[in-house]
């Protein structure tokens, strides 16, 4: 392993990550140590003295890398370095950061940031670096929805307290998913899945439970099985309908059963996706339904 990696924390270079290999990981809890799997804490809580922010650098400069590597590390990041666009993309899928650093002069990092452009995964801030100070390179960054845009020589101190100020504002972006399924593997599963990708989830196994998370969690989503003993998940759905509070929260089925899709759409449902699913579908359908239902209701 490069010396740079074992400094700076478990990076995925060298490795491209399938699907598969990416669910194992998950599946191992290899996901942020800040998200408590299934728990009720809130970034606030998280907002303590011991939380390290996880900041991604992708820089073709390893030493330049490292150096600012362990300078961000003594203004408490945890920092995990890059020097391939396709590994950055796979860790990302696997543990998303709070800001990506990128240095952007070189070719690589030029085809990293129209990778970044596409990305599925938009609920982080992406800071560019660059030795070129013009208007149209700085036009282009705002167009791509660059965070900020700092010039070498870098100033450690400045770049440490906006990577700050852009985490801070992103934390509102913490989507609140309620995960309903009975198989506890599945539920937490999803629960994994969906924490990676830095939203902030509750699961429970038992349907019956659904009223009272629904007043406690304040959820801005429901991912539900439809298949349940007891009470299936269309049955939930219509029982969440009956109170006017919930009317318009969105509903999420998951099954294998395709042909149920449009029973579920008649429940009130939002979203249908078939099993086995995605996690990248899985990751965008939530956000942007979650995403949908706040702006909504921001407007009230």
């Amino acid at each position: 392993m490069p010396d740079y990696e074992k400094r700076t924390g478990t990076s995925m270079a060298g490795q491209s990550l399938t699907h598969l290999e990416q669910i194992a990981i998950i599946m191992n809890n290899d996901i942020p140590d800040s998200v408590e799997t299934g728990s009720d804490e809130s970034f606030e809580d998280l907002n303590k003295s011991d939380y390290r922010s996880l900041v991604y650098l992708y820089f073709s400069d390893a030493d330049a890398a490292l150096q600012l590597a362990a300078t961000l590390e003594m203004y408490h990041h945890e920092v995990v370095c890059f020097e391939e666009a396709d590994e950055l993309q796979s860790a990302i899928l696997v543990r998303i950061p709070q800001a990506l650093v990128v240095d952007v002069d070189s070719p690589a990092g030029q085809a990293t940031r129209k990778k970044m452009g596409k990305r599925i995964i938009s609920n982080f801030p992406i800071i560019y670096v660059s030795a070129i100070d013009d208007f149209m390179q700085r036009l282009a960054a705002v167009r791509e929805g660059a965070a900020a845009y700092f010039l070498k020589p870098l100033d450690v101190e400045a770049l440490s307290a906006k990577i700050d100020e852009k985490i801070a504002k992103n934390e509102v972006l913490a989507y609140r998913i309620l995960v309903v399924d009975d198989d506890e593997m599945l539920a937490s599963y999803y629960d994994a899945i969906l924490s990676s990708a830095g939203m902030h989830v509750k699961v429970i196994n038992d349907p019956s439970e659904i009223l009272d998370a629904l007043k406690k969690f304040k959820p801005e989503l429901v991912l539900t099985d439809l298949n349940m003993p007891v009470c299936n998940g269309l049955e939930m759905a219509q029982i969440i309908r009956q109170n006017n509070r919930y009317l318009d929260i969105p509903i999420v089925f998951l099954s294998t059963e395709i042909e149920k899709e449009m029973a579920a759409i008649e429940t009130g449902a939002d979203d249908f996706l078939g099993k086995p699913i995605d996690p990248e579908k899985l990751i965008s359908t939530i956000a942007g339904r979650a995403e949908r239902y706040r702006n909504l209701r921001k407007k009230r």
